[in-house]
C-alpha cells in the first residue's frame, strides 16, 4: 500500500488564468451550498453513503433543500461537487503522523485525519455514492517548504481526483484545499478554494500526473517543462498575476538580479530572499511599479543558490497580509558588497505607485552629500529627515529630488498626501 506525506505549505508561469475578481465571484457562487455543507448533522456522517445523499441534496432537488436557495436550475452537478469538497476540508484533518494509510473511504470517515491519498479516497466515494464518476490521480505535487527551494526529485508522491461534471472531466484535490503544515509539522486548516475544479492549464503548475492524460491537456506538457516551470501558489492566479521577464523557475545571474511581473491596479507586490531556508536582512530586494509592472531587484551577498520569494496583496481585500504566491530559484555567480544594500520601502511607498529614479542602492556615508530623486504621484510635498533635520525637495511636477547632506543615523523620506494632515515614511535608507 502506498503512503504520500505531502508537505504543503499554503501561506495565503503562468499568466493570471484566474484575477481576484472572478475568485470573489466563485465564493459567491457557492455560499449557500457552503452553508448547507458545514451544517451536515451528526446523523448524515455516520456512512459514506448517508453523508454523499446529504451533500448531493440541493444539487438533485433545491425545493428540498432545507432553506438553502440556489440561484441554478436544478441538477447542476457543481453543486454537488462543491458540497463534497467543502465537507472534506472542513472535517477532515492532515494527518503528517500517519504510519499506514487504509484505502477504506469508511475508515478515513470515521477517523476524520488522513494524508493526501485518504482525503482522494474518500471524495470518489462519495462522489461515486451520488451517481458521479471520479477516479483518483496519482503523480507529483512539490514539497513547499518555507525559506527551501523545491528540488521536485521525490516523484509520485501525492494523490487527487478528478471528477466529471456535466460530461467533462475536471480536477480536484482535496488535501491541498483543506489546509497547510506550519514550520513545526502542524496541520493548519485553511480552505483554499483554488484546488476545486481548476482549470488544467493551471492545475498543472503543481500537479503533475503519472498518467500524462489525466491533465487534461492537449497536447500535455513533459515532465521536463513541469520542472522548468515557476513554482507558482493560488495567490498568484487569484490576485491576477502575469510573468513578464522570466519564465523558468531557476534563473543564474551575476551578483544581482531584476525580475519584472505584471500585476493589477490594486495589487502589491514584495520579495523577500532566502538562502539555506533563512530569511535574509532586508536590503537584500527592492520592489517597485514600472511601466510594465512591478519590478522586483535582488542583490545577493555571496556566491551560492538563493530563493527569491514574492508575495501578492490585494488593496480592499479582508486583512493587511500579504501571501505566497511564487518562488524563484536563483544560482548567482558572484556576490555584491554588502554596504550596497536597497532602502527600506514603506507601505505608502507602493500604495502610492511611488519610484525611486536612478541608483537603487547608493551607498550613504555621513558627511557626503547624497543626490534623491524619486517619483511620487499625487504627492503634495515630500521631504528628507536625516540627523534631526528636514529637508523639502524640490518638485517637477511628480518628481521631487535635490542634493541632501547626509547626518549619522539613518535618512527617512516622507510624502504629505492630498486630505491627509500627517506626513507618510516612504523609504529609509542606511547611513555608514
Amino acid at each position: 500500500m502506498l503512503r504520500w506525506g505531502v508537505l504543503i505549505l499554503l501561506l495565503a508561469g503562468a499568466g493570471g488564468f484566474i484575477t481576484a475578481a472572478a475568485a470573489g465571484d466563485a465564493a459567491d457562487e457557492f455560499a449557500a451550498i457552503d452553508t448547507y455543507a458545514l451544517a451536515a448533522p451528526a446523523s448524515a456522517t455516520g456512512s459514506v453513503s448517508s453523508l454523499s445523499a446529504y451533500l448531493i441534496k440541493p444539487a438533485r432537488d433545491p425545493s428540498t433543500s432545507l432553506g438553502v436557495t440556489l440561484s441554478r436550475s436544478k441538477g447542476d452537478e457543481r453543486d454537488g461537487v462543491r458540497a463534497i469538497f467543502r465537507w472534506i476540508t472542513s472535517n477532515i484533518a492532515y494527518d503528517a503522523s500517519s504510519k499506514a494509510e487504509s484505502c477504506d473511504p469508511g475508515v478515513v470517515l470515521a477517523r476524520r485525519r488522513a494524508v493526501c491519498y485518504g482525503y482522494a479516497v474518500l471524495f470518489k466515494a462519495l462522489a461515486s455514492a451520488a451517481g458521479m464518476k471520479a477516479e483518483i490521480i496519482i503523480g507529483h505535487s512539490p514539497k513547499f517548504e518555507q525559506g527551501a527551494a523545491d528540488e521536485r526529485d521525490d516523484w509520485l508522491n501525492h494523490a487527487w481526483n478528478a471528477v466529471e461534471v456535466a460530461g467533462r472531466w475536471q480536477l480536484v484535490d482535496c488535501c491541498w484545499g483543506a489546509g497547510y503544515l506550519d514550520e513545526r509539522g502542524r496541520f493548519v486548516r485553511s480552505f483554499t478554494p483554488h484546488y476545486l475544479l481548476t482549470a488544467p492549464e493551471v492545475f498543472v503548475y503543481d500537479h503533475l500526473p503519472q498518467d500524462p492524460r489525466w491533465q487534461l491537456l492537449h497536447p500535455p506538457i513533459s515532465k521536463d517543462e513541469y520542472v522548468r516551470r515557476v513554482q507558482v501558489r493560488p495567490p498568484f492566479f487569484e490576485c491576477g498575476l502575469r510573468l513578464v521577464s522570466h519564465s523558468s523557475a531557476a534563473i543564474e545571474t551575476d551578483r544581482s538580479l531584476a525580475v519584472t511581473i505584471d500585476a493589477p491596479a490594486d495589487t502589491l507586490l514584495i520579495a523577500s530572499l532566502y538562502r539555506d531556508r533563512q530569511e535574509l536582512e532586508q536590503g537584500c530586494t527592492f520592489t517597485q511599479r514600472d511601466a510594465t509592472g512591478y519590478v522586483i531587484h535582488a542583490r545577493f551577498p555571496d556566491k551560492g543558490a538563493y530563493v527569491l520569494r514574492i508575495f501578492a496583496r490585494r488593496l480592499g481585500a479582508p486583512g493587511h497580509e500579504y501571501a505566497w504566491a511564487l518562488d524563484y530559484v536563483v544560482q548567482a555567480r558572484s556576490g555584491e558588497d554588502r554596504a550596497a544594500c536597497f532602502p527600506k520601502a514603506y507601505g505608502a511607498f507602493l500604495t502610492h505607485n511611488c519610484r525611486v529614479e536612478g541608483s537603487l542602492s547608493q551607498r550613504l556615508r555621513a558627511g557626503d552629500t547624497a543626490d534623491f530623486c524619486l517619483t511620487v504621484p499625487s504627492a503634495q510635498d515630500v521631504l528628507l529627515a536625516s540627523g534631526g533635520s528636514l529637508v523639502h525637495l524640490s518638485a517637477e511636477g511628480c518628481r521631487f529630488g535635490g542634493k541632501v547632506p547626509v547626518a549619522p543615523g539613518p535618512v527617512v523620506i516622507l510624502a504629505k498626501f492630498p486630505g491627509e494632515s500627517t506626513y507618510e515614511g516612504l523609504l529609509q535608507y542606511a547611513v555608514q
